[in-house]
């Protein structure tokens, strides 16, 4: 590869970023910095009724992005966290009391669009970090606000009483049947399928990473 190729690669991957920074930016106009994005992923969702996956009319460019919450910290929620969250804050998991991620039985045919419907959120804003598919299908992206665990731990520990009235649990993710599988604050359960096999493996490096380290002001 010359050097020439080299350049205009890296030319394009830098509009890529720029382009889908501006894209996000539209939704949730508190995205402070890209992490990561990759050009093609399909969301679903597990059903505890039915033990089995449920595809969302919902796939395109998945991005990964850190949130300036610092200089506003008792804001309500954007618009943005209330269409990702309209299953994470407000709604139950079906009757199910098992916390693991893990899960069986999958079938990825059964097609719908009920999940993605947004419902009203209150408490203020404690998603350092988002994650967004612009949706290719239909004007409804997807999108999902990552907590820190010891962003959750601090609040059970020092806003009792808001955590009483909704009590929240630590995020969790893991790689199984080529889906990065996210386990949200309310115990619900999300499979990301990502096209370009490599990043499968990135993206579920760093959400673990978001979930098990402090949040952080940027990245280098």
């Amino acid at each position: 590869m010359t050097n020439t190729d080299t350049s205009s690669q890296m030319t394009m991957e830098f509009y890529r970023k720029a382009l889908n920074f501006n894209v996000i930016g539209r939704y949730d106009p508190k995205i402070k910095q890209l992490l990561f994005h990759t050009p093609h992923a399909s969301i679903y969702k597990w059903d505890f009724t039915t033990d089995e996956w449920n595809k969302l009319e919902c796939q395109g460019v998945l991005a990964i992005y850190l949130r300036d919450i610092a200089s506003s910290p008792n804001d309500m929620l954007p618009t943005l966290i209330d269409d990702s969250t309209d299953t994470m804050l407000n709604s139950t998991n079906n009757g199910t009391t098992n916390n693991s991620i893990t899960t069986s039985n999958i079938n990825k045919e059964k097609d719908t669009s009920s999940n993605m419907n947004p419902t009203v959120l209150t408490g203020k804003d404690i998603y350092n970090y988002g994650l967004i598919v612009l949706n290719r299908i239909n004007p409804d992206n997807f999108s999902l606000g990552i907590v820190p665990n010891s962003v959750i731990n601090k609040r059970k520990l020092f806003e009792a009483e808001e955590d009483s009235k909704n009590p929240l649990e630590k995020m969790g993710v893991e790689v199984k049947d080529d889906l990065v599988i996210i386990k949200n604050l309310k115990h619900e359960v999300y499979g990301i399928w990502i096209h370009t096999v490599p990043d499968r493996q990135n993206i579920y490096e760093l959400i673990k990473y978001l979930l098990e380290n402090d949040p952080k002001e940027s990245f280098a």
